[in-house]
This record gives C-alpha cells, sequence and structure tokens, in this order.
C-alpha cells in the first residue's frame, strides 16, 4: 500500500519549544514524520515575531522535504493604523507573503501531496490558491477559535480607544472565520476540544471534523507528586501571547495578595518569554525566572500551577503537562475549557479573583490535597492523552479524509 503523502503548512518554524503554540506544531510534526505509513514535507513561515536564523532550520527539520519563506508578521502602530483603513483582518492579513505563496505553490507541484494539513488560522488565506494548484484533501488543524480569544480581551479591556480598537478587529475576525468555513472550506477540521467543534458546527462548517486530544509521551512526564517543601505556586507561558499576558497580571495584582493575607510565605514562580518593554508587576513572593532552559524540570520543582485566564479558545497545553506531571492545578473555567476532567477530583476551578486565592489557600495548607490531585490528574492524563491512541486515531482520520476525495483516485 502506498505511503500517504502530506504536506504540513506551518504558520511558524517551531522552535525554540517555548510555549504552547510550538510544542502544538512541533508534536503534529512528530506524530506524521515517523508514522511508517505516512510520508511528509513542510512548508513553513519563518515570521519575525518568531524568528528562527535560515542556518538552522534545516537542522530543525533534519531530512524532511522543506520549503519556508521570511514572512514580517510584526504588530507595528503604522500597521495596526494602516488596517483601520482596510475591511482584513490584521491577525490574518500580518501573515500575507507572494513569497511564501510562491514557496507553497513550489511544494505542491514538487510534493504532489495527498493531504495538505494547515496549522492554524493565518495560513488558511491561501487555501483558494491551493484549490487551484492541487486536488489534495485539504486539512484544517484549529488550535482555537481565534475571535472568541480577541472578543475575550475586548470586554476586560478598560481602556476605551483599545477596546474600541480590538471590538474593529474582532467583528473582522469573526467576518473572516465564517467566511473561510463556508465561502472557501477546508475539505474537513481538527480540533482539540468538543467546544471548538460545536462552535465551528454553528458557524456553518458541515464537513468532517475530528476532535484529537493534545498527545503525551508519558515515558518523558515522569510524575512527581511533590515539589517545594513548602509548596509553591507556578505558571509557565510565553507572555507574548496577550491572553497570558493578561492572566499574569490580573494574578499579581488581584488574586496573590489576597493568597498571601492567609498564607504569607507563599511564592508564586513565573516562567517563559517576557517581550521588551512588557511592564510586569511584581511583589512580595514573586520570582521572575523569565525563560528556563527545562520546562518539565522547572514544573516538577513547584507545586501548583496556576492558570488565571480570562481569554482564550482551544486547550491550555500547560495544564496537560503539569497533570502528565502530577501537579495540582488551579483554574479558570475558560483556561480549562476542552479539558473534560471533573473541578475538586482533578482540579480545581474558580473564576473570581475571591475564589481563586481560597482554592490556592486551601491547597497551600494542605499538602495531602496537592498530592492527590496531581495523582488523579496524572490517571486522567494516561486515560484520556495517551501519544499512540491518539497517533492511530489521527493517522486513520488523515487516510480516511483522502480516500473520500473522488480527485485522488
Amino acid at each position: 500500500m502506498e505511503r500517504l503523502r502530506v504536506l504540513l503548512v506551518h504558520p511558524r518554524v517551531p522552535y525554540p519549544i517555548h510555549d504552547a503554540g510550538a510544542l502544538s506544531v512541533w508534536n503534529m510534526l512528530q506524530m506524521l514524520r515517523h508514522d511508517p505509513e505516512v510520508v511528509c514535507s513542510v512548508v513553513a513561515m519563518n515570521t519575525q515575531r518568531h524568528w528562527v536564523e535560515p542556518q538552522d532550520i534545516a537542522h530543525i527539520y533534519e531530512s524532511l522535504p522543506l520549503w519556508w519563506a521570511a514572512v514580517d508578521n510584526r504588530i507595528t502602530p503604522w500597521g495596526a493604523l494602516k488596517n483601520l483603513l482596510e475591511r482584513e483582518s490584521y491577525h490574518v492579513s500580518r501573515f500575507q507573503s507572494k513569497e511564501f505563496a510562491s514557496k507553497l505553490k513550489e511544494a505542491i507541484q514538487q510534493f504532489d501531496p495527498d493531504v495538505v494539513l494547515i496549522e492554524g488560522l493565518p495560513p488558511t488565506q491561501y487555501i483558494r490558491s491551493l484549490r487551484q494548484w492541487t486536488s489534495a484533501t485539504i486539512i484544517y488543524r484549529a488550535h482555537n477559535i481565534e475571535h472568541r480569544i480577541w472578543q475575550r480581551l475586548m470586554h476586560q479591556e478598560r481602556n476605551f480607544l483599545k477596546r474600541r480598537y480590538l471590538q474593529i478587529q474582532v467583528t473582522r475576525l469573526q467576518r473572516y472565520e465564517i467566511e473561510m468555513l463556508t465561502s472557501f472550506p477546508p475539505d474537513s477540521i481538527i480540533t482539540f476540544t468538543y467546544e471548538d467543534a460545536q462552535s465551528l458546527r454553528e458557524f456553518g462548517f458541515n464537513r468532517p471534523i475530528l476532535v484529537k486530544p493534545f498527545p503525551i509521551r508519558l515515558e518523558e512526564y515522569k510524575p512527581c507528586f511533590w515539589g517545594e517543601s513548602p509548596p509553591s505556586l507556578f505558571h509557565i507561558g510565553s507572555l507574548q501571547w496577550t491572553p497570558n499576558a493578561d492572566a499574569v497580571v490580573w494574578f499579581i495584582e488581584e488574586i496573590f495578595p489576597l493568597v498571601r493575607r492567609q498564607v504569607p510565605h507563599a511564592t508564586f514562580h513565573l516562567a517563559g518569554y517576557i517581550p521588551p518593554g512588557f511592564h510586569l508587576p511584581t511583589g512580595d513572593g514573586v520570582v521572575v525566572h523569565g525563560v528556563v532552559p527545562d520546562a518539565r524540570a522547572f514544573m516538577r520543582e513547584r507545586s501548583i500551577l496556576v492558570v488565571p485566564l480570562r481569554a482564550g479558545s482551544g486547550i491550555r497545553v500547560k495544564i496537560i503537562e503539569a497533570m502528565a506531571l502530577g501537579k495540582a492545578v488551579v483554574s479558570t473555567r475558560i483556561g480549562a475549557e476542552g479539558i473534560t476532567c471533573r473541578s475538586g477530583e482533578h482540579l480545581l476551578l474558580a473564576d473570581s479573583a475571591e475564589e481563586f486565592a481560597a482554592a490556592v489557600v486551601e491547597l497551600l495548607r494542605n499538602p495531602t490535597r496537592i498530592e492527590q490531585l496531581g495523582k488523579n490528574a496524572r490517571q486522567y492524563i494516561e486515560q484520556h492523552h495517551n501519544w499512540e491512541q491518539v497517533q492511530r486515531d489521527f493517522v486513520e482520520f488523515l487516510k480516511h479524509v483522502a480516500e473520500q476525495n473522488p480527485k485522488r483516485r
């Protein structure tokens, strides 16, 4: 039987793996490149916001057939102002590139894929061109419902002008997502969560959808049900992603002071990329690590992951990873969307600053509770996020959808 030929379209080069977006893209690549029934290649945007030096790119992708193009997707004041005079979504238009389109066409002609797998929303703007260049099955992997993230951030914004600008962008982004799903839709979509799949149906998408949980190689996540003594709090994630930045600032300014009033020795460890010029509030007990060389080692040494997200969509990879390591998790409901575990058994959910602080204090005062939540969390990951099972289901889905394509028979 011939191997399935899959062309992956990457909106960034997934290196270094310092955030969930890079990890998600990387995991998908590993699933396919090591499957004996698949042969794959890559077309990647090397974006200014996640720039990788050209001499490193071939090493990252090793022996895979590879095409890439530099894409200047930086957010600039002039670019944002200019976009106001246009009708396009700035979130999507920043990724327009004639050079990338040329590389994509070249890859199609030379690799002749059975499946084109598009990672994330920005590259979906090339679907119309892909329809002209290839009869391959086109699959979109929706990391999030993008406009929903910015809609939630808009509601948190207190500055009137920023709120108004976000409102314009949310409207445009929502219009683009719905138009893409109905006017030039992919042949199928892969999501992380049933909530996102349901939203896509409500927006009018009527083709196959696979809900694929985020996979974990369990052998790489040796559980550690206890961290520092006394137990500590931690958060890990790039603050370049606006929802993370909003969550961390809210936690430090409004939640952590409530925790410290009841547990004066409490510490909060913050890891992840901090953009230049970003104003990060500080306070007693806040320890800023920045980018850490080993994210899993950082998490193993701590006790309680806090995920105070007030905006987002899709699934939070850091929660899945922390649960795999046997860590207790306190999250908002938005932060834990898409994770079908139970509050009080596998993690704790709280939405207001007062509720969130109370949940954290409960754990800080009860180490046995931390350990029990961690053990339950690890069992949940073993049952629902096992790499081998997710990989089998994923490859079978790709083959099934490709076989349904009458143009490739």
